[in-house]
């Protein structure tokens, strides 16, 4: 009487492409069997999913080898042993048991009995890659994008692992502004990716994560991270229509959100590490200043004192330059501030253009006065100063604040990026070039003009120094300081001050004088008037300066020599000199 026979299969616990495994097959008999074969095939499967496994979308099963153990003859009763060998494919996909996709290699025997129910046995075979030698490592460091404000930044030693490896690294977080970080998670994801008829799926197979309570930990400062990797973990691959892809998912939670941000890394078949971990970079406040640094080095700038490494300051064609960290919580980004060398005393202003806004000063740029709105005292001098290197300069900043003495600028462009850092310290150089060149070159107010080199001839005389801009000279008279300045009604001048510098000033000088003080502070009123109307309060003494205001604008500024030697006389009578002299 014929029985179907009891199968078993040995088979071995993991195969590599390319490698030959056997399989032992024992049959058990109960009676003796008239058989047509044994066969024992090596098979590979592909089943594709619906995501939620509702359907089966696609199926391919292949062939890969088969091989008869037994021909046709009879089975005896009892135990029967056989054993075939196969060599698997250098091509055989790995075994893969994922959410949507299923790829499986496995051992399939056969007993063939003549009008009788066959008997058949399955078993799988777990297909990895065999282990090949570890790339040279490479320390990585990456952030998120920085638009929203918030950011964190990775820093690895390789962002190459092997299955039973160590994964460690460290995260640092910034551009918080104020809001407050609740807690990290730094995960080992998996994600499985199909494509089917043209249509892509994916799904997160693995995580394995680690967590931190961010509660006390402040922008800036490292948290080191160890995730243990399992020796079993299935290496990435990527087939014909399915991927399995790794990578390292940093999410920042803090008041306002949260940040992802994901580094792919590979999880390959490498030899186990050895030596440990390289070293990796650093990342948070450390890096940042490395960073700054580097930039401000290139630049010609230096790191200032007390901003934490993350502030640059020096001097550029004559301009204090500071740069640093855009503090606004809306939109962080860079700013800097170019100091001009000296006021042009224009009453310039130069700020983004508002809807509705009037039109201001019409440059002719077409660039400039679509996106800036200039104004000052005089539109031929806002015209001379923004020349077409200084408009080029401002328009390459979405923020522009330009006054008589300093240039605002911000731009919302990442604080902590190195390449993006040297683009905006050169687009400030550009600034500080600018803005020293139109300094030198300012035009004077139109209605002086003419007089221009009395006043350029005077303060060489003086040994001093000409604001061309608001017509302000500053000099020397007999060893004393003066400083003769415009005074303006709307964009004309209408008069000049005139003020003689008492360095070290004199306790006491504004109350009342002797009769010499007054006969002295008479005869300043006297030389003044000859120079045009003298302003109602007349002669001011204070402890700083005497000073008198004409209502008259100057032609010639040398005129006022007579008017400085009385008040250096006033000076010495404040002090209790005694000099020779007319007011002796």
């Amino acid at each position: 009487m014929r029985s179907r026979p009891f199968i078993a299969l040995r088979l071995p616990e993991l195969a590599h492409p390319g490698e030959t495994f056997d399989v032992e097959l024992s049959l058990d008999s109960a009676s003796e069997t008239p058989i047509d074969f044994v066969r024992v095939s090596l098979q590979s499967t592909q089943t594709l999913w619906s995501m939620g496994r509702g359907e089966i979308l696609a199926v391919r099963e292949r062939l890969l080898v088969s091989e008869e153990v037994a021909g046709r003859g009879r089975l005896g009763e009892g135990v029967h042993r056989y054993r075939a060998s196969f060599a698997l494919p250098d091509d055989i996909p790995p075994t893969h048991l994922g959410l949507v996709a299923e790829l499986r290699c496995g051992i399939r025997a056969l007993v063939s009995i003549p009008w009788w129910l066959d008997a058949e046995e399955s078993g799988d075979v777990v297909v990895r890659p065999a282990l090949g030698p570890r790339p040279r490592g490479e320390p990585f460091t990456g952030a998120s994008a920085r638009e929203s404000g918030a950011f964190v930044e990775v820093s690895l030693p390789d962002r190459t692992f092997a299955p039973g490896d160590t994964l460690t690294g460290a995260i640092a977080f910034g551009g918080l502004h104020g809001r407050r970080a609740s807690a990290l998670e730094v995960a080992l994801v998996g994600v499985e990716r199909v494509d089917v008829a043209g249509q892509s799926a994916s799904s997160e197979v693995h995580r394995l994560s680690f967590f931190r309570d961010l509660a006390g930990t402040h922008e800036g400062r490292e948290v080191p991270f160890r995730i243990e990797v399992p020796g079993d973990l299935a290496p990435a691959f990527s087939v014909a229509q399915v991927s399995l892809e790794y990578a390292l998912e940093a999410v920042l939670e803090h008041s306002d959100g949260r940040v992802v941000h994901r580094v792919p890394v590979v999880i390959g078949p490498f030899a186990p590490r050895s030596g440990g971990d390289g070293k990796r970079p650093r990342v948070g406040v450390a890096r940042w200043r490395a960073v700054w640094a580097r930039a401000g080095q290139r630049a010609g700038l230096s790191v200032r004192e007390g901003a934490g490494g993350l502030g640059l300051r020096g001097v550029q064609d004559g301009c204090v330059v500071e740069v640093a960290p855009a503090e606004e919580r809306s939109a962080p980004g860079l700013s800097a501030t170019v100091h001009l060398a000296e006021p042009w005393g224009l009453d310039l202003h130069v700020r983004p253009r508002r809807a509705l806004e009037r039109i201001g000063v019409v440059t002719g740029d077409a660039a400039f006065d679509r996106h800036l709105r200039a104004s000052g005292r005089e539109d031929a001098q806002v015209l001379g100063a923004l020349t077409p290197a200084l408009r080029a300069a401002l328009v390459a900043f979405p923020e522009v604040d330009l006054d008589d003495a300093r240039a605002q600028v911000r731009s919302a462009v990442g604080a902590f990026d190195e390449a993006v850092l040297d683009v905006f310290l050169g687009q400030v150089a550009a600034l500080a070039r600018a803005v020293a060149e139109a300094g030198a070159s300012l035009p004077p107010p139109a209605a002086m003009e003419a007089w221009l080199p009395a006043w350029r001839r005077f303060a060489e005389e003086s040994d001093g120094a000409l604001q061309v801009g608001p017509m302000r000279l500053t000099g020397t008279f007999e060893g004393a300081r003066f400083e003769l300045r415009t005074r303006f009604e709307r964009a004309m001048p209408d008069g000049a001050r005139l003020a003689l510098r008492l360095d070290p000033p004199i306790g006491g000088a504004s109350g009342p004088m002797k009769a010499a003080g007054e006969a002295i502070s008479a005869a300043i009123l006297a030389q003044a008037s000859r120079l045009g109307e003298v302003a109602e309060e007349g002669v001011t003494v204070q402890p700083g300066e005497i000073a008198v205001t004409i209502t008259t604008p100057l032609a010639d500024p040398a005129a006022v020599r007579d008017v400085l030697r009385s008040m250096l006389a006033l000076a010495h009578e404040l002090r209790g000199e005694r000099r020779g002299g007319p007011y002796r």
